[in-house]
């Protein structure tokens, strides 16, 4: 079995050996690092609660304005640029550690998909703009 490579995160931390799962200090670059499994899963957390969370009748309360909802959406354009970034790096990875050919193309073209969805969900951004306009940031929808 392969392990996860680990994914550096903005959290300072100096204590323990961070082997196991747990995070490894790396004073040289001022963070720490978790294992990809545990960033992935948070990931995983993250985007079921905001689709929970836009589902239906909670969609008010999750989203509540149109400044909130032009938040929202730089988010998820940002967010799908740094997933396929790193379906990128993973499908290199695959490769520099010789395995299966067929999961570096899997990787590699998930990474172009997930940057074409940022591309396309960028676009909105005029229109977003355009609703920020007319009704302004505060605005309930």
């Amino acid at each position: 079995m392969i392990a996860a490579p680990a994914i550096t995160v903005g959290v300072s931390y100096r204590a323990g050996t961070g082997t196991g799962g747990t995070m490894a200090a790396m004073p040289e670059l001022g963070m720490s690092v978790l294992p990809g499994s545990v960033v992935a899963a948070h990931l995983q957390a993250s985007a079921a609660t905001l689709a929970d969370g836009t589902a239906g009748p909670r969609a008010d309360a999750c989203v509540g304005t149109a400044g909130e909802l032009t938040t929202i959406v730089e988010h998820l354009v940002a967010g799908q640029r740094h997933i396929s970034a790193a379906l990128s790096q993973l499908a290199g990875y695959t490769r520099a550690r010789g395995l299966d050919p067929a999961l570096f193309e899997v990787l590699r073209a998930s990474a172009e998909a997930a940057g074409h969805s940022a591309d396309a969900l960028a676009e909105s951004r005029p229109l977003v703009q355009l609703v920020l306009d007319v009704i302004g940031a505060e605005t309930r929808l």
